[in-house]
């Protein structure tokens, strides 16, 4: 039943943009680039879909939530979005296109990726994260997977908010342990949420993209601490970038 609604939904049009292809699916949704040639949010965009036998109400509330915490966020690296909507039985949130991949895949087809670059890339994310956090939200799925590169080595957002929580109204939540393993944080596996659940996940990426580089043994300290256990003692997400670019300022 699913492949076959993939394959009628290529073709139609959402908000007057004809479906064109699809270029990422998750667990809960698929994202589809969608073209018009006057569309009012530009000629391209991604056009992200609940899955239709998601049906639950928390599951089209959280859809809905993601969308309404996005569309307060304002930042070169965090993903845009548009406009939210419903076609027939279908839930979808229009959002700005990257030409681009995840970075991830990025790195896996450029082994030989410059210092620089990945630096550049991995700071970015970081400002980023520094800005949701300035808006008291905790992302809690920080993995290369939600990180879009552009084509053009430029563009870098932050993309998948579905676990996103405005920090301020919670305390300890059950039903938060969405992820990848290897990025959670350890107080997330027990309920619980904070800014710094965010620092471990980004640390953890830090060591996967940087220990191959001769640098690493400058910013193994403060990556180290930033995964800790106890997370009281990492650091915060300024100090890190900091540390970040004097590495990147040295050419």
């Amino acid at each position: 039943m699913e492949q076959e609604y993939k394959l009628k939904l290529i073709g139609e049009e959402i908000e007057n943009y004809k479906v064109e292809e699809r270029i990422w699916q998750g667990g809960t949704s698929t994202i589809y680039r969608g073209i018009c040639e006057n569309g009012i949010f530009g000629k391209v965009v991604a056009i992200k879909v609940l899955h239709p036998y998601r049906t639950e109400s928390y599951q089209i509330k959280n859809f809905k939530k993601e969308f309404k915490i996005l569309k307060k966020l304002s930042h070169p690296n965090v993903i845009k979005v548009y406009k939210i909507g419903k076609k027939g039985n279908l839930y979808y949130f229009i959002m700005e296109y990257i030409d681009g991949k995840s970075l991830r895949n990025f790195y896996e087809k450029n082994s030989e990726i410059f210092p620089q670059s990945i630096l550049y890339i991995l700071i970015k994310t970081g400002e980023g994260i520094e800005y949701i956090h300035s808006k008291k939200i905790v992302h809690n799925d920080i993995k290369p997977e939600n990180v879009i590169v552009g084509n053009n080595l430029k563009d870098v957002k932050i993309i998948d908010f579905g676990y996103a929580e405005k920090i301020g109204f919670l305390k300890r939540r059950n039903n938060l342990i969405g992820g990848t393993e290897k990025y959670v944080a350890p107080e997330r596996k027990k309920g619980f949420i904070d800014l710094k659940s965010d620092i471990y996940s980004y640390c953890v990426m830090l060591e996967e993209y940087l220990s191959i580089f001769d640098f690493y043994e400058e910013i193994y300290p403060i990556i180290n601490l930033g995964k800790s256990e106890d997370l009281t003692k990492r650091p915060e997400i300024e100090d890190i970038l900091n540390v970040l670019r004097k590495i990147y300022n040295k050419g």
